[in-house]
């Protein structure tokens, strides 16, 4: 049978009269010169930092609050943000989250809310504030500077007049500092029982999905920092790592 030219048998003569000379050749080739950029190498290895270290720390990887079943739960929920919220909390990342409540309500044309508290803080869930069991506000953020309440729905309707009780709850309790009753649903939609007389800038109206965005953005470089330090404790670490787990619930509702 004729050999195919590119069968086994037609090569290898070819293969065993080269082999010879070319395995004695012990000349060594010029190899090409690569010319380095110090620069840009030490930018491609600090850029590889973060990747890195999100890599050692892969074993987080698990959402804590799905075993938690926190769902669509509006109580639960609500004393999770509130935690998240309080500056005093064990989530690690300090004011973070409630400057960026507070930014974000000034963006919604209330500009009397400042931009932090100054000497105290305290967040609250559950609150019955004018004493009545039927009206619980979700959290109370009481500062030395403002006074906030925010009303949480994920699923529930308003009750009759809700968000203009709130209104004057807030007003007194305040005691002439700045406040605001904040509005927090899946849309972002404007309360129906705020009433006629209602300043819109007193309701600041926020989506899940902003709230998360504005809290992700201003605490995403101190969770780098977290995850990147081989000095940081892992208990530090799987609250950033719960904390964020949050947010990313946030933008589902």
């Amino acid at each position: 049978m004729e050999q195919s030219p590119t069968s086994l048998a037609a090569w290898l003569p070819h293969f065993f009269a080269q082999w010879p000379r070319q395995a004695l050749d012990t000349q060594p080739k010029a190899l090409p010169t690569v010319a380095v950029d110090a620069l840009q190498l030490s930018a491609f290895m600090a850029e590889l930092e973060q990747p890195l270290a999100a890599l050692r720390h892969g074993t987080f990887n698990f959402d804590p609050w799905e075993v938690a079943k926190l769902g669509r739960n509006e109580m639960r929920n609500s004393a999770v943000l509130a935690w998240l919220l309080d500056p005093h909390g064990n989530h690690g990342f300090g004011d973070l989250p409630l400057k960026a409540l507070l930014g974000a309500v000034r963006e919604c044309g209330n500009n009397r809310i400042p931009e932090n508290f100054t000497r105290y803080c305290r967040v609250s869930v559950e609150k019955y504030p004018t004493g009545d069991a039927t009206n619980r506000v979700d959290i109370e953020i009481d500062a030395d500077n403002f006074f906030m309440l925010i009303e949480v729905k994920i699923g529930a309707y308003e009750q009759k007049d809700q968000i203009s009780r709130y209104i004057g709850e807030a007003k007194k309790r305040a005691g002439g500092h700045p406040w605001a009753v904040v509005y927090l649903t899946p849309q972002g939609r404007v309360p129906l029982s705020a009433g006629e007389e209602a300043d819109v800038t007193d309701v600041p109206c926020l989506s899940w999905r902003r709230l998360a965005s504005v809290m992700t953005q201003a605490m995403e470089p101190t969770r780098r920092q977290i995850f990147a330090a081989a000095e940081i404790s892992p208990a530090r670490q799987i609250a950033a790592h719960a904390a964020f787990c949050f947010l990313d619930r946030m933008r589902q509702f």
